[in-house]
């Protein structure tokens, strides 16, 4: 072995475990697979089209339920701008009134003399 590919040859022709016997098995339950699911309708928008489902709850092809989740997403953006929610207090006005820090009570004393000893 003087090159890595003497030592790769060496090691595929006298080291590697002979083939399994199991592969007829394997080609056996590759065979015995569930069939495909037949072709249905889609229930999306536009023109009626068949299509292959992968599970069997799906009802729609994957470009018309991209198309209802784009409708869906530019239909709840259009509702957030009309009502826009009101803008978060700043943590200043929440440190103000002592809210979501959880600490606010102990606070008072912390750091001092008299709760060192």
């Amino acid at each position: 072995m003087r090159t890595a590919f003497g030592f790769l040859e060496h090691r595929l022709v006298e080291k590697l475990p002979a083939p399994p016997e199991e592969t007829a098995d394997l080609v056996a339950a590759a065979e015995s697979a569930p069939p495909p699911l037949p072709l249905i309708a889609c229930d999306g928008p536009g023109q009626e089209h068949m299509f292959r489902p992968h599970e069997s709850w799906v009802t729609t092809c994957w470009p018309c339920c991209r198309e209802e989740r784009r409708a869906r997403a530019v239909e709840l953006l259009a509702r957030a701008e009309a009502d826009p929610a009101p803008p978060p207090p700043s943590w200043r006005e929440r440190a103000a009134e002592g809210v979501g820090l959880g600490f606010a009570e102990e606070a008072s004393g912390y750091g001092t003399r008299a709760t060192a000893t």
